[in-house]
């Protein structure tokens, strides 16, 4: 990249990300809003608070998986400071899974003998009777080749090396369902090449559907030497343990804090992200960045005393990373108020520069939400409205009919065109922005989530534009409207 083009780029993303500007009117909305929005805009940029409630909560309790007491601990501490704000604190009762890693090791023994970085996929059963199994390895690089090859996988570990080029939502199924699939003819275990475009020996952990045989992630590097060795016509033998197991179900908490509306209370906006993460991982990014971001726009809109028309609900929801129960449990308890839900927007995208929100509604709440992010956000860079992407936590109100967005942020490190290492593809109307191997996928699921990864100035920004959005919602003189 010239040196000119780079140095207008710094300029103008530190103008858009330190110099809020004011918003403009909007006819949707009253005079009052852009006064509203400015507060909150400068509320939000004056607190380097959201950053350090998350470096205490992930430095102090570390993971948060379902069933552990290192999650109870944290929700206990989190509605103890939210009590502090002044905020009125909610707690639905939630039973979760409780699922148990032990012990687990892969070794590859031929063509040579090498420690494979490996992690457990969650819900995955455990290696039979507790001993490890040595078998032979067949590498596949889609469900194609393995119903192709089906005569050759009796007996075998699976590995399947798909690179995750064509992005998340395209290679996840490989975790959830790889290991199924190759039971379904006569596998004895699955090892799955690393849901992330890059890696550093980092194996990267996430749920997988329970089944007959255990599963595993392998990190990029290994997944890809197997590939190698079979195309090379190398027999590959791997030795691998597992001790994983479930419990029985553990009782747990969704903890709610919202704004009551001033005219309409019975109306909601809601939006939230998830407490609870991986075992190995301290959650940092997946996803205490979305929880408390969420959690501030409603300390923000209290310490400004600002009174919405319609409530403003912040949900820190459990269990979405391996069972979706605190997301079932929400809706199980308010489905009676979908059709007053307004909007339900989810941060569970990763906390770092905010552009704005994916949507999935109708035309004309689309057009509204896209005046307002123009009126309000453009001014700091987060007003754009691009296309569908539904959170796990907020899919039971999407499937409702309740219009549903999520927070879309960038990793100014590794998320564009110019600068990822990464084969690239890009996501209208961001034509330069490249989520797929953002840096959000370097780290998700893995103990490399850490708070470091965050940046102070980025929870403020997240915190503006959520809170910006939200409360403008709340404001207007309709619902949004529906299909």
């Amino acid at each position: 990249m010239a040196l000119w083009l780079l140095v207008a780029i710094l300029v103008l993303v530190t103008h858009t990300q330190v110099l809020p500007r004011r918003p403009e009117a909007t006819p949707l909305l009253p005079p009052q809003a852009k006064d509203d929005a400015d507060a909150i805009i400068d509320a939000a940029f004056s607190s380097d608070i959201v950053y350090e409630r998350i470096a205490y909560m992930t430095d102090t309790f570390g993971p948060r998986f379902s069933g552990s007491d290192a999650l109870e601990k944290a929700l206990d501490w989190t509605r103890e400071e939210m009590e502090k704000d002044g905020l009125s604190v909610v707690e639905e009762h939630v039973m979760v899974p409780s699922w148990v890693r032990g012990r687990e090791f892969a070794r590859l023994l031929s063509p040579r003998v090498k420690e494979l970085h490996m992690v457990g996929l969650g819900m995955s059963v455990g290696t039979p009777g507790k001993k490890s199994l040595v078998a032979k390895a067949i590498v596949v690089s889609s469900f194609q080749e393995l119903d192709q090859r089906a005569s050759d996988v009796q007996g075998k570990i699976v590995v399947y090396n798909v690179n995750f080029d064509q992005g998340y939502s395209n290679t996840v199924k490989y975790r959830t369902l790889g290991a199924t699939r190759a039971e379904n003819y006569g596998a004895v275990a699955a090892l799955v090449h690393s849901m992330t475009p890059y890696g550093l020996q980092t194996p990267h952990t996430g749920a997988t559907r329970t089944t007959g045989i255990p599963s595993a992630a392998i990190s990029v590097e290994d997944s890809r030497m197997l590939a190698r060795m079979q195309a090379r016509g190398q027999e590959i033998v791997i030795e691998f343990y597992m001790e994983a197991h479930m419990l029985t179900d553990k009782p747990s908490r969704n903890l709610i804090v919202e704004i009551k509306g001033a005219e309409k209370p019975d109306e909601v906006v809601v939006f939230g992200g998830h407490m609870d993460s991986w075992d190995i991982a301290d959650g940092a990014m997946d996803d205490a960045g979305g929880a408390f971001v969420s959690w501030e726009v409603v300390r923000l809109i209290h310490q400004l005393k600002l009174r919405p028309r319609r409530t403003l609900r912040a949900v820190l929801f459990v269990n979405e990373e391996n069972g979706a129960k605190g997301a079932e449990q929400y809706y199980l308890n308010h489905k009676h108020e979908s059709k007053l839900t307004s909007i339900a927007i989810e941060s569970d995208e990763g906390t770092f520069t905010p552009l704005g929100i994916s949507f999935q509604g109708s035309a004309a709440a689309r057009s509204i939400l896209e005046q307002i992010g123009k009126a309000f956000l453009a001014g700091i860079g987060s007003g754009n409205v691009s296309g569908q992407s539904i959170g796990t936590d907020i899919s039971p109100m999407c499937d409702a009919g309740v219009p549903c967005g999520s927070l879309v942020t960038l990793d100014p490190r590794v998320g564009s065109l110019s600068n990822n290492p990464c084969k690239t593809f890009s996501n209208p109307p961001y034509p330069d922005v490249n989520f797929g191997t953002s840096g959000y996928f370097w780290y998700h699921h893995t103990q490399s989530d850490t708070v470091d990864k965050l940046s102070p100035r980025q929870l403020q920004h997240c915190a503006a534009t959520l809170a910006v959005w939200t409360y403008s919602i709340a404001n207007l003189d309709f619902l949004l409207p529906r299909s």
